[in-house]
């Protein structure tokens, strides 16, 4: 079960770590988001016996001992910086007191000697230490491993060595080893033809490989810092006999303590501590990027430069929506090392460009960097390249009924085949397929409709693009057939041509080589089983809401219904015409509102479906306080109007998000008094939709609902777009039908029931301010009573 558990957080330590920028305060970031995961674990999934869970429970009354300032270990075990203690040794008590619970109290020391000594007399009661030699004292005991550190291969850094080249790079080339523990030690007999050159001194090994006597260094983690410091960069090389291990030591005499510490390293502490001191190490390295003077005068010197991303090319670039912000491995990676470097930079929108308008917008020098961008020679006739850090290819694209099997490229000589504009695999395409029998589209999607149409039989698209596509766009109908493998593609940055960008670009591939790029488009890469799962997951959410739409238009369909089978009847029903009509006004306003939240809900409904739900569920509480008010003339309390006001507001704020803002000034002690529905809305509805949207940059609507004497006074205000005297006349007097539903109906109930009026003020391009009073003497009981008695 802990297993699992360990992998979990290990995921959480992954996804909050990786893919940082470098900065000073970098180290606070690792320290505390990897406590974060220690306090999350739980203790008790370590399978602790009976015997050991009592040994805890008494050595958590008293404090354990351990050593402090263990400087002689080196490394990243004691590592402070600008005053503050970021070690590994630091981190491991951190866990031990979190994980275990144990209270620690911390005992100067001054060599590995003086540990040992005061473990075996009991001064101490355990103490980390590294194990770089086999040592036998009965008096010591040491746990497992917990973590282990490998021996490392340091290099210059203008180049860039990775696992998969490591034996082919390093073999026939003269090694540097520094301050091994056997004097003759050849540490990498596993590749061949390597010279070996010893040294004590880091200073002459340093100068020997600046010199180019010797080709690499081979040291242990004790020199790491210093040759980081002098601008390394270094490769951990994984050589069992000289790997160093990090363990902790007790005396013989507390075995049990030994056993705590070795179930707790190996179902959390050991991996935690291992993937910190990782992180740290990294840290370091990006933190040490060495730049000289001149090269940290010419990053202030160019300024900010104008950098173009692809919105839509997944994994290395696309543009999140909901954060409103660019994301990928190649954002990512420019980031880090503009970070690093400390360049500034702005992103352009593409604005749905083809590539070879983007491009050409780098040859005018309209944009200084465009990214991603693979390597083609006519491309590098008009701008930069910076070295490729990253490879994919293109696929063969055909429709799911076409069962021709294709083997090589070259199959395609006489079929119909498209691309889209300016693509990099455009100009192998044309050199096996005549361009007589090549479509050039100008986007993505008109590409795939030109596949499904029949205009062409093939189209290329990238490989992990089109992955994205087929279940974003519901591309099932189309099917890759055949992987381009002789023609891979590389991708890199490519800015404009200029003395300026090829300078940068020289510091930039160097910083490039301090990160792993197949880190990055791991993280941001998704598998086809996920990204399946996601399509299922939205598709059930659009059925639930196109159900919950559907049930929404039958209930509008019964208004529409009721509101013209109330119409046919008030006109039969002349003795009580006051209260027919306002019936009828009443649902003349239910189904017109209706009509608005379903349009802005079914605009949602595909492109945010949590915004589509948030307005349904602002719907469902309009629906619910409209339909419990008796169109017969039922009076209803303040209240219950301004909670109708406020679900109309949610619905359009959610349609015009900033353009809209909305004030609320209400008098709590009107809230329980009666005044007739529908009477607030309709006027916060014109103000909004006639008054100040019609601005492009939107405006306010302030509602107020106040006590006036023995009257309440409501007033619509809002600094919209304003209107004539004249155009205030047609409105009350219904010529104008567009705003007069609301504002007529509104006045002329007001007269009924009332023997009140609207008051309208307003002035063009001002505003508008829209008043009416409704009294407080009478009980609602009077009103309607006194209305329909016989005159």
């Amino acid at each position: 079960m802990y297993e699992k558990k360990v992998i979990v957080l290990l995921i959480m330590v992954w996804f909050l770590t990786s893919g940082f920028a470098a900065s000073q305060n970098r180290y606070d970031e690792i320290y505390e988001k990897y406590s974060v995961v220690t306090d999350s674990f739980s203790r008790e999934s370590i399978p602790f016996t009976e015997e050991e869970i009592e040994y805890l429970k008494e050595i958590r009354k008293k404090e354990l001992k351990v050593p402090r300032d263990l400087d002689f270990m080196g490394v990243f075990y004691e590592f402070n910086d600008n005053g503050k203690e970021y070690g590994i040794n630091r981190f491991f008590y951190s866990c031990l007191e979190k994980v275990l619970e144990l209270k620690l109290s911390y005992v100067s020391v001054s060599s590995s000697e003086d540990v040992f000594h005061k473990i075996s007399n009991g001064s101490l009661d355990l103490s980390p230490m590294i194990q770089r030699r086999a040592m036998n004292d009965p008096d010591i005991l040491f746990s497992s491993p917990i973590s282990i550190n490998m021996n490392y291969i340091f290099y210059s850094n203008d180049k860039k060595i990775n696992y998969d080249t490591l034996g082919y790079t390093l073999a026939g080339k003269r090694i540097g080893i520094l301050n091994m523990l056997e004097e003759n030690s050849q540490p990498l007999n596993h590749v061949s033809d390597i010279k070996y050159y010893p040294y004590k001194d880091i200073s002459v090994a340093y100068a020997a490989l600046k010199e180019n006597k010797i080709d690499f260094i081979y040291s242990n983690t004790q020199n790491y810092r210093s040759l980081i410091k002098r601008g390394l960069l270094a490769i951990p090389v994984p050589n069992p006999g000289n790997d160093e291990t990090y363990r902790t030591i007790t005396s013989s005499s507390n075995p049990l303590l030994l056993s705590i510490i070795n179930k707790a390293a190996s179902s959390l502490l050991g991996q935690l501590v291992t993937e910190y001191e990782k992180e740290i190490r990294k840290a370091y390295m990006y933190h040490h990027f060495f730049m000289t003077e001149k090269e940290k005068e010419f990053i202030r010197s160019i300024g900010e430069i104008r950098v173009m991303v692809d919105d839509n090319f997944s994994p290395l670039s696309f543009f999140d929506k909901e954060k409103g912000k660019y994301e990928g491995a190649s954002v990512e990676l420019f980031e880090n090392i503009a970070d690093m470097i400390g360049l500034q930079y702005t992103f352009i929108r593409d604005g749905e460009l083809s590539w070879s308008d983007k491009v050409n917008r780098v040859k005018n020098k309209d944009i200084d960097l465009l990214f991603p961008l693979s390597i083609t020679p006519p491309r590098q006739k008009f701008g930069h390249f910076s070295k490729p850090y990253y490879s994919t290819n293109y696929s063969v694209i055909a429709k799911a009924d076409n069962y021709k099997k294709i083997n090589y490229a070259q199959e395609l000589l006489h079929e119909k085949v498209g691309i889209v504009k300016g693509t990099s695999i455009t100009e192998f395409i044309e050199t096996i397929i005549p361009k007589e029998q090549i479509t050039y589209f100008d986007s993505d999607k008109k590409m795939y409709r030109g596949l499904k149409n029949g205009d062409v039989d093939y189209i290329f698209q990238n490989e992990h693009v089109f992955l994205e596509d087929y279940y974003e766009n519901e591309l099932f109908d189309l099917t890759t057939v055949y992987r381009i493998v002789e023609s891979p593609k590389d991708y890199s940055y490519f800015f404009q041509k200029s003395d300026e960008m090829e300078t940068l670009i020289s510091i930039m591939d160097r910083a490039m080589n301090y990160f792993d790029v197949n880190e990055l488009v791991t993280k941001y890469k998704v598998g086809e089983v996920d990204l399946r799962n996601r399509y299922i997951a939205q598709k059930r959410n659009r059925n639930l809401i196109a159900f919950i739409l559907l049930i929404a238009l039958i209930v509008l369909s019964l208004v529409v219904f009721g509101f013209v089978r109330t119409k046919k009847f008030s006109k039969k029903l002349e003795k009580e015409v006051a209260i027919n009509e306002m019936a009828y006004l009443q649902s003349q306003i239910k189904p017109h509102f209706l009509y608005n939240a379903l349009s802005a809900i079914m605009a949602f409904c595909y492109t945010d479906p949590e915004k589509a739900g948030e307005l349904l569920n602002s719907l469902s509480k309009y629906l619910r306080i409209v339909f419990n008010t008796d169109n017969r003339g039922e009076l209803v309390t303040v209240q219950r109007e301004i909670e109708l006001v406020q679900s109309y507001v949610d619905i359009e704020q959610a349609r015009y998000g900033k353009r809209l803002q909305t004030i609320f000034e209400i008098d709590e002690t009107c809230l329980q008094h009666e005044i007739m529905p529908l009477m607030i809305q309709p006027l916060v509805e014109n103000a909004i939709r006639h008054g100040v949207v019609k601005k492009a940059q939107g405006g306010t609507v302030r509602l107020s609902v106040q006590t006036k004497g023995e009257s309440i006074e409501v007033t619509v205000k809002d600094d919209g777009v304003g209107m004539s005297e004249q155009k205030i006349k047609e409105i009350l007097s219904r010529k104008k039908a567009v705003l007069g539903v609301g504002i007529a109906n509104i006045n002329q109930r007001l007269g009924h029931f009332a023997d009140k009026k609207l008051t309208i003020e307003s002035k063009e391009e001002q505003g508008t301010i829209v008043t009416f009073c409704f009294p407080l003497s009478e009980s609602p009981t009077s009103i309607t009573r006194r209305r329909t008695l016989p005159s």
